[in-house]
C-alpha cells in the first residue's frame, strides 16, 4: 500500500481503495475510531496515531465499507462513524459495565420434590448395566 493512500484531515482518517472493482475514497471519522477504541483512549490519538490505527485494522475497515456499499453500491466516497465498526469484544455500543443476570438461573429448591432428591445429583446407573442372555430352548 503506497504512503499517501492513508492520510489524515482535521479530526477524519481519508483512505482511497480499490473495492469491488472501483476506487473509493474512505473517511474513518474519529467518533468511529473512539467507538471502536474507546472514546477516553481516541481523544489522546495523534494524526500519525490514527493513521496507524486504520493501517492496522485496515480488513475491518475494508468490511465495514463492504457494508456500507450495500445500501448505495454506486458510492464513490463511504464515511464511517461511530457504530459502522464493529467493536472486538462483539458489543455493538452497549456500555454496560456488569452481565444483567445477578442470579444463577439453576434453582436448588425446585418446588413439588421436596422429598425427591434431584436426579441430576444422584448416580444414574445403579443396576447391573447388562442383563443376562436369553436362556435357549
Amino acid at each position: 500500500m503506497e504512503n499517501d493512500s492513508i492520510r489524515s484531515s482535521g479530526t477524519d482518517t481519508l483512505i482511497d481503495l480499490w473495492i469491488n472493482g472501483k476506487l473509493r475514497s474512505i473517511c474513518v471519522g474519529e467518533e468511529a475510531i473512539g467507538a471502536f477504541v474507546g472514546f477516553a483512549g481516541a481523544n489522546g490519538m495523534s494524526e500519525k496515531d490514527r493513521c496507524d490505527f486504520v493501517r492496522t485494522n485496515l480488513p475491518l475497515i475494508i468490511a465495514a465499507a463492504k457494508t456500507r456499499l450495500r445500501d448505495d453500491p454506486v458510492a464513490d466516497s463511504i464515511s464511517l462513524d461511530a457504530g459502522h465498526l464493529p467493536r472486538p469484544d462483539g458489543r455493538v455500543g452497549d456500555r454496560r459495565k456488569s452481565d444483567r443476570r445477578k442470579e444463577d438461573r439453576r434453582k436448588s429448591n425446585r418446588s413439588g420434590t421436596g422429598t425427591q432428591p434431584d436426579r441430576r445429583r444422584s448416580d444414574r446407573r445403579t443396576g447391573e448395566r447388562r442383563k443376562s442372555p436369553k436362556p435357549r430352548p
